[in-house]
């Protein structure tokens, strides 16, 4: 504490002495009165995402990044900056994962090209506040790097990188097939090769609106069994929740394939303005490129539609071959990675 004195002026015989006197009660250290503080309440919870959200983007929306909220494993934990007269002006949406022991951001690793809802020179107010086990997934890299060059010292928490694939149809004229001229003469024939052979099977193509999310699961847990992402109840049960929300709010473009009168492919695409999110797809494996046709019927639907974009999230080397466009997109963790593997 800086101490703070008062001077008192003594008069011995012609002399004047500075006598310096602790005042009993010392000024106070001049600090930035804004604080941050813990919301858990669903409610209010909901009323600081409408406040912050700027409402562009599907995963702005707080219903369908609620779908992807197990009200079950995950406790609500949002993170507010507030000013001295207790106004919100900063907000990180975490929520706590009791199956993973982590804190993460609502709808967890699922969304990508997040951004956090606060002021740069506000982070290292906010990393302070993180709980250990925190991660961020998939914040937009263009973010993260605005943010290290103010604070460089947080970039070991940012080390984990992956690529968010886009299309941007108007770049060949929304006709898919002109995108696919564009590769390779041997990888263009060996493409084409495929959904040939893939179509004298006759396929029976179908789009529709119709929640097809037990279709979905079906033939991914009939592809791999015991080790199928969808063999956990809690897995299945998201992609539901998700899909549920998406036909309530008529969003919900759904593509099955038949063959032989039985229903083996099926894609659920998220339709948000003018964009469009393959969310969830899957063939069965016992027809070779039938998961091809499927991802290029996908595509050409969101050329008929004339959207902006059409998005394939994370992950996955067969959307690079594809020659679809990269985002980058980095992982946030505290502490920083790497995590013991069976911490999530």
């Amino acid at each position: 504490m800086i101490a703070a004195f008062r001077f008192q002026m003594l008069a011995t015989l012609n002399t004047l002495v500075c006598v310096e006197t602790p005042l009993a009660e010392p000024f106070p250290l001049l600090r930035d009165p804004r604080v941050i503080r813990t919301e858990t309440d669903i409610q209010e919870c909901r009323k600081l995402w409408g406040m912050f959200s700027p409402q562009q983007d599907a995963w702005d929306d707080w219903d369908l990044m609620f779908a992807f909220h197990d009200q079950d494993n995950h406790r609500l934990n949002f993170l507010v900056h507030q000013t001295s007269e207790g106004r919100p002006d900063g907000l990180v949406p975490l929520v706590y994962d009791t199956t993973q022991n982590r804190f993460m951001s609502m709808a967890g690793s699922y969304p990508d090209g997040r951004i956090l809802w606060l002021r740069n020179q506000d982070f290292p107010e906010f990393f302070e506040q993180l709980p250990e086990r925190t991660v961020l997934f998939d914040l937009k890299q263009s973010w993260v790097s605005d943010l290290l060059q103010l604070y460089p010292r947080f970039e070991a928490n940012f080390t984990e990188q992956d690529l968010r694939y886009y299309l941007v149809p108007s770049d060949f004229e929304f006709d898919f097939y002109k995108h696919i001229d564009t590769f390779s003469s041997e990888k263009k024939q060996k493409f084409l090769y495929d959904l040939r052979n893939i179509r004298k099977r006759e396929p029976t193509l179908r789009w529709s609106d119709e929640n097809e999310a037990n279709l979905f699961i079906e033939l991914v847990n009939r592809n791999f069994g015991a080790e199928s992402d969808y063999a956990n109840a809690d897995s299945a049960n998201e992609v539901r929740r998700v899909i549920d929300e998406l036909d309530r709010s008529g969003r919900l473009k759904t593509l099955t394939i038949e063959i032989d009168g039985a229903r083996h492919a099926v894609s659920l695409s998220l339709l948000h303005g003018n964009k469009m999110i393959a969310l969830y797809a899957s063939s069965n494996n016992g027809y070779n490129n039938l998961g091809k046709l499927l991802n290029v019927e996908t595509i050409q639907e969101a050329c008929r539609l004339r959207v902006d974009e059409i998005s394939f999230m994370t992950g996955m080397q067969w959307k690079a071959d594809w020659k679809m466009k990269g985002e980058p997109c980095l992982t946030m963790r505290k502490p920083p990675a790497p995590w013991p593997a069976t911490s999530g």
